[in-house]
């Protein structure tokens, strides 16, 4: 059954989507007030995890190239709910596109990511935004507190490459999930090209899974990020885990990135995303990527050992296509999905 308080957000006006319609034709009734220039592009997705170089080395199974295993690096902090004495993490950093991806493994008094680990096993922890200056940060700063988000942890890493003060703000618990880092570098690292197979170079969606949507909506809108269109959606030719499926979710886009925000809450099991928030809460839920070739790409990914977990087919007005989400959760902490748009007639 539907929940009652998301449909009546749905017919009050704030979205345009209908059951099975299209979310792309979901409009934002109110622009983002937040400054797009620090918002509009995730420059870091940070996962942290019990056993790196495991993961690590699933991911190069899986297609990345060109990881750097950095070893043990050391933390600074200002101030967190744990102390401020210095902590350790085990580091590797990759690249997808214009987007580096790092993972961590806690050390020695890492007590925030101890905590996300023991809650919510291995996954992403968060997304980080750059700014400029100092100046830029600390402004920041005291703009989200002035909207009641506190700072949950601020401290400076010292590498080859300058130092980094960084910030990370309490928004997981009201913002599905997910933690921000507001980041400024004194020295900007090179720019190490991917190289990855593809379709792993350009990520399309950061994709979250949520227990209320029009809380999370509520919550983002206040910060300034703008509304969230919400859609009802029922895809076509549905299969679960090798079986007819009917799996329902409500869907609420973010266009203002460079790279759309999907928060997904299931309305109809069983599904990927009603197994997440059973196991691991709110968070995170996959990573997605355009294909030229649905069947190809997950033939590609049967013969490294993976299955599908979920697939589909939507068909809409103005975007017709399938998806198939590989079941990479066990060994990279979150799944990776596959989408083939049917190209538009001219």
């Amino acid at each position: 059954m539907r929940n009652a308080s998301l449909l009546f957000l749905v017919s009050a006006g704030a979205v345009s989507g209908l059951a099975g319609g299209d979310p792309a034709a979901a409009a934002d009734v109110s622009a983002p007030t937040v400054d797009p220039s620090i918002y509009r592009q995730v420059v870091e997705v940070w996962f942290v995890v019990a056993d790196l170089d495991r993961t690590v080395n699933y991911w190069e199974r899986l297609g990345l190239r060109n990881i750097r295993r950095i070893g043990t690096e050391e933390a600074h902090p200002i101030g967190n709910r744990g102390g401020r004495s210095p902590f350790t993490v085990k580091m590797a950093r990759g690249q997808i596109g214009d987007v580096e991806i790092v993972w961590v493994e806690p050390g020695k008094g890492a007590g925030e990511f101890n905590r996300f680990l023991t809650r919510h096993g291995d996954g992403v922890h968060h997304l980080t935004f750059a700014v400029k200056r100092q100046e830029e940060l600390e402004k920041q700063v005291q703009y989200f507190r002035s909207k009641g988000v506190p700072v949950m942890m601020e401290g400076k890493w010292k590498g080859l490459q300058g130092e980094r003060h960084f910030v990370y703000l309490d928004t997981a618990e009201r913002g599905g999930g997910i933690t921000y880092e507001l980041a400024f570098n004194t020295g900007v690292p090179a720019s190490v090209p991917s190289q990855n197979e593809e379709p792993f170079n350009k990520l399309t969606q950061y994709a979250f899974v949520a227990h209320d949507l029009k809380r999370v909506g509520t919550f983002y809108e206040n910060l300034g990020f703008g509304s969230m269109p919400l859609s009802y959606i029922t895809n076509l030719d549905r299969n679960y885990r090798g079986t007819p499926g009917n799996f329902e979710m409500y869907i609420g886009y973010w266009r203002w990135g460079t790279v759309n925000f999907e928060w997904i809450q299931s309305a109809v099991g069983p599904s990927v995303f009603e197994e997440y928030s059973k196991k691991r809460g709110e968070g995170l839920h996959h990573l997605a990527f355009n294909v030229t070739d649905l069947d190809a790409a997950v033939a590609k990914m049967e013969a490294k050992g993976l299955k599908v977990a979920q697939s589909g087919r939507f068909d809409y007005p103005k975007n017709k296509g399938r998806f198939a989400y590989i079941d990479t959760e066990p060994g990279c902490g979150v799944m990776i999905e596959f989408n083939w748009h049917q190209p538009l007639k001219p």
